[in-house]
């Protein structure tokens, strides 16, 4: 309903614009033209020339600034160009602006620090991708991605974690049929899996179903206590006890509505919808009750938001599963002008993955959070005076714990072989009281990255820059360590260029890899993944003992375990050859035993 009303009012603002001969139109239209596009930046570019064309004399023209800068997540000049509407007393957008204010002034209240990006480019696709969570054990990411496959639907995708670091999905064929599925959660144990689909002979409506994990995923049961001849959608298991869903029966409250059911001897009881406070007259999607079991987060195109679908957040504040604190909305930069939805917090750790199709594209994406929840304060409406009113909650879990110790400043530069500054990512994993914690900054133009963290025992850095193989680093503070310097000399993955692996290790007198390997190997994937261009040869090597034609027989096979390995991980076999090179082209001396470990390795050769 929002978005038909926004294309109605830039209809409006086109014939205004067209129609009245404003001062600096022609700029203004072209700015409307790069918004229609998604063009945002240029939009904002060609709006200012407006209003200097006009001498700041056009409110609409602030308007358009302000809702502008909230398509590109600027909290800052969103604010200046809408309060510059409310300084002009123009009326025509007064209602929609005190409301974009009334988000950004409260969006501060419930995350502390928010930083987001977009996955990997491997992660996304140039299809929709959308509805992610993350098994328990936090080793794989699932999703739903409309790329091309052998069905074209929208199937199920799979992505393994490996060094904190996602790696390419790949389609979970148990289900994916050639309709369309998406999946909501799995349970703690790992072994079942709530699932969307239409897996029965004859289904078009789209029912709720249930997968037991053994080995892999078995044929999808449906929960015939929940399905009715309504489509039923997007399934949230909390904690194996309670499941929402989305449903657009017909004693919901308006087009879909979220519903709750909770399980009672191992059946699921009759769904309660969450009722006027959560669901609306328009629609209400994608449910996610966080951790704490009594804070939601959810969808909807018709709570006052930015622009189509935003992800709002309310608290449980009664015995029933509809008494609710008044759902706000979560602002910048995770809500945008488009379509913001699938809202899912990693349990345990400061990461969060949400859709979005801001996009100029129009496709849904997936995006990374890194978020510290603000102490919990929510909105309630007053019973006795209908005033909303703010209470505080004391029992809050899921705010991150204050650190006992101080913290600590992470400074460097990235450079390349040559040292030339390298604009890139720095990645820091670091673990805290059994919470995993991730956060990301970027370098600037001269390499260099500054960035303060939470004190922890160990930190694992990394920098994955296309066109570089990846580089990571350990670090272990002292009680005494405030300030860090922490440098990368990326190598680039050119033709011919070789990297050397002397901590691959394997069986004694054998060529089965030791698991204590797999990053190492690991590292290999990753940089093959995002340089899916690159073709590379993998050659054994070995010291001088034993006889030439022995080590190079186990050379060969200890090269062809590797590619093994990277193939286990979904790494195309046309890219991968292999070859052992024995004891012929030692790179130091065979007489000491630091010479011979040296010279057992594995050398990876980029050869197109």
């Amino acid at each position: 309903m929002k978005y038909v009303l926004i294309v109605l009012g830039l209809l409006l603002t086109v014939a205004s614009l067209a129609g009245i001969g404003l001062q600096g139109e022609r700029y203004a239209l072209d700015g409307i033209e790069f918004y229609q596009r998604g063009d945002y930046t240029d939009a904002i570019h060609s709006f200012k020339s407006a209003d200097k064309a006009a001498n700041g004399s056009v409110p609409e023209y602030f308007y358009w600034l302000g809702r502008l800068n909230i398509a590109v997540a600027d909290t800052v000049n969103a604010r200046i160009w809408l309060n510059k509407y409310v300084g002009s007393k123009d009326s025509k957008y007064s209602h929609e602006v005190k409301n974009y204010l009334e988000i950004m002034d409260r969006q501060y209240l419930i995350f502390e620090k928010i930083t987001m990006r977009e996955m990997p480019s491997y992660l996304n696709s140039r299809n929709s991708d959308y509805g992610a969570i993350v098994s328990p054990d936090k080793k794989y990411m699932y999703f739903t991605s409309l790329r091309p496959s052998r069905y074209d639907k929208e199937n199920i995708y799979r992505s393994e974690k490996l060094n904190n670091t996602w790696s390419k999905p790949q389609l979970v064929t148990e289900l994916s049929t050639d309709k369309n599925e998406t999946i909501g959660s799995i349970t703690p144990d790992g072994n079942t899996a709530y699932v969307f689909g239409n897996y029965e002979r004859g289904k078009i409506d789209g029912d709720l179903y249930t997968s037991t994990y053994s080995g892999k995923w078995d044929n999808p049961k449906p929960i015939q206590r929940l399905n009715t001849t309504q489509v039923e959608l997007q399934p949230m298991c909390y904690e194996d006890q309670l499941l929402f869903f989305v449903s657009s029966r017909p004693d919901g409250i308006g087009g879909t509505d979220i519903y709750v059911s909770s399980k009672l001897d191992g059946e699921w009881q009759e769904p309660i919808n969450l009722g006027p406070m959560i669901n609306t007259v328009g629609n209400e999607q994608t449910p996610f009750l966080d951790w704490d079991g009594k804070t939601l987060f959810f969808a909807s195109d018709n709570h006052v938001g930015f622009g189509g679908y935003d992800i709002f957040k309310a608290v449980k504040i009664g015995d029933n599963w509809t008494d609710w604190s008044i759902p706000e909305n979560l602002g910048l930069p995770i809500n945008s002008i488009k379509n913001d939805r699938y809202y899912y917090h990693i349990k345990n750790t400061n990461e969060a993955i949400f859709s979005t199709d801001r996009q100029a594209e129009g496709f849904e994406n997936l995006f990374a959070l890194n978020l510290v929840y603000a102490p919990r304060e929510y909105l309630i409406v007053d019973k006795t005076t209908g005033d909303k009113k703010t209470v505080f909650d004391e029992t809050d879990v899921i705010a991150q714990k204050k650190p006992t110790k101080s913290p600590i400043r992470f400074t460097g530069r990235i450079t390349d072989e040559d040292r030339n500054p390298i604009m890139a990512d720095v990645i820091f994993n670091y673990d805290i009281d059994e919470n995993s914690y991730r956060d990301v900054t970027g370098t600037d133009n001269n390499g260099r990255f500054d960035i303060t963290l939470p004190y922890a025992d160990k930190y694992v850095v990394t920098v994955n820059k296309d066109g570089y193989f990846i580089s990571s680093k350990e670090f272990y503070p002292t009680d005494d360590s405030t300030t860090v310097e922490i440098n990368f000399e990326l190598q680039k993955m050119v033709v011919k260029k070789v990297f050397v692996f002397n901590n691959v290790q394997y069986e004694f007198d054998s060529a089965v890899i030791l698991e204590s390997s797999y990053p190492v190997l690991n590292d290999i994937v990753l940089s093959m993944i995002n340089n899916p261009e690159i073709k590379i040869e993998v050659s054994g090597h070995t010291c001088n003992i034993g006889t030439a034609k022995y080590n190079l027989k186990l050379s060969e096979r200890r090269a062809k375990s590797v590619v093994e390995y990277l193939l286990s991980k979904d790494v195309e076999p046309e890219r991968l050859t292999f070859k052992g090179m024995g004891l012929t082209a030692p790179i130091a001396d065979n007489g000491t035993p630091e010479g011979r470990i040296l010279n057992r390795r594995v050398e990876v050769k980029v050869v197109e």
